[in-house]
């Protein structure tokens, strides 16, 4: 337990010091793995998406073998017993091929832009619920209902156990994904879960003031409709020595947008987390998915050494010139290179990032893209490159 607790705070303090821009003896190496665990763990999707409890089994066996720093996600991103409790889920799902993919959706009409604006909770639960969960406005409701509750509990304990496992027995801090508060740009939950791809690229062109005047209605929010003014109300000043980041936000919707309209539906709102991790002196984790370099303008203007992010497809070691002196990078090792090259091609290659990017500090290690399928990575390759990494000295 004593060990645990030491490597938890060594940990955490690993973090601070990448996002501040302090030399370290070695980098932080964050897992951003997520359904592939399963499948190295020798489960079916099938089976740990649909129990949390499973899940957790899954996580802590992962983590005996890989030896991560931190975790994106403790395998809580696809809770599906909850919507199927509710009789409905996006995700397609399929064994044999060890594949999980989402519908595109739309879930928002056009005119339910200026219902947002006013009162975006209501539209929740009159709206878009009954929109999603079909079978809600059927005989049997208030039981799915109930069941759906149920389900919830149970993720919230199991998660609740995985975190508080992986803290005392493995010495993990939380995960930064559900770890830490998530607040995004509105502009990401219509993107995400709302009104779809489609849905969203049209409003782009075809309605951007009721787009617009929606993004300003709801402004910096969670899901469920918690708004960073509203936390900023019983936030403390300093950043939280229990945790890496103390707060994040996720970037995927942007890259359907052109620099000019990234101005307009999205740096408004991202100034604002920019803004309050400044004044509050917080640590912001961003995940930019897609390719950035075109919004590294925007992400000049982050507060020094308050902000992580996390790029999926940038050229790092151009983003180490134009934006290295501000925020701290993460990220780096392609997962092609890890289900494709040998292990020596991929020790080397992390060696190659550590030595360029985390020199003087500022640099987190973690797989560049999301990995997920199957095919993303090889087991031996990471092993081999996370045993190396955690005694690199730089």
């Amino acid at each position: 337990m004593a060990d645990s607790q030491r490597l938890y705070q060594e940990r955490v303090q690993l973090y601070k010091d990448a996002a501040r821009h302090r030399k370290t003896n070695r980098v932080v190496i964050l897992a951003n793995i997520w359904t592939w665990m399963t499948y190295d763990m020798g489960y079916k999707l099938s089976e740990t998406l649909f129990d949390s409890k499973k899940m957790g089994q899954v996580v802590t066996k992962f983590q005996e073998k890989y030896q991560f720093d931190f975790f994106m996600d403790f395998g809580g991103r696809n809770p599906l017993a909850i919507s199927g409790a509710l009789g409905h889920t996006d995700y397609i799902i399929n064994d044999e091929t060890a594949n999980l993919n989402i519908n595109d959706f739309s879930y928002v009409e056009p005119e339910d832009y200026a219902e947002i604006s006013e009162n975006y909770t209501k539209f929740l639960w009159t709206k878009f619920l009954p929109r999603k969960y079909q079978k809600l406005n059927e005989a049997g409701a208030k039981q799915k209902m109930l069941n759906a509750g149920a389900e919830f509990g149970k993720f919230v304990q199991h998660s609740t156990e995985i975190a508080q496992t992986m803290a005392s027995d493995y010495g993990v801090p939380p995960a930064i994904f559900l770890g830490t508060p998530a607040f995004w740009n509105f502009f990401e939950i219509l993107f995400n879960w709302l009104r779809g791809i489609k849905g969203l690229s049209l409003d782009l062109r075809q309605r951007p003031e009721a787009l617009k005047s929606a993004l300003d209605g709801v402004g910096v929010t969670d899901f469920f409709g918690m708004t960073l003014k509203e936390y900023r109300q019983s936030s403390q000043k300093g950043t939280d020595p229990s945790k890496g980041p103390d707060v994040s936000t996720y970037l995927l919707g942007h890259s359907i947008l052109s620099k000019k309209q990234f101005e307009v539906f999205y740096w408004p709102y991202l100034k604002e987390l920019f803004d309050y991790a400044e004044e509050y002196d917080k640590i912001l984790h961003i995940f930019a998915e897609s390719e950035n370099s075109r919004f590294y303008d925007f992400f000049k203007e982050a507060p020094k050494d308050h902000v992580v992010i996390h790029l999926e497809l940038d050229d790092m070691f151009k983003a180490k010139k134009e934006i290295g002196d501000k925020v701290c990078l993460c990220g780096g090792m392609p997962i092609d290179l890890l289900y494709n090259g040998t292990v020596q091609a991929n020790i080397d290659y992390a060696k190659h990032l550590i030595d360029e990017l985390a020199a003087d500090g500022g640099f987190i290690f973690s797989q560049n893209k999301m990995v997920s399928y199957a095919t993303d990575c090889k087991a031996e390759n990471l092993k081999a490159v996370n045993d190396f990494i955690r005694e690199y000295t730089i």
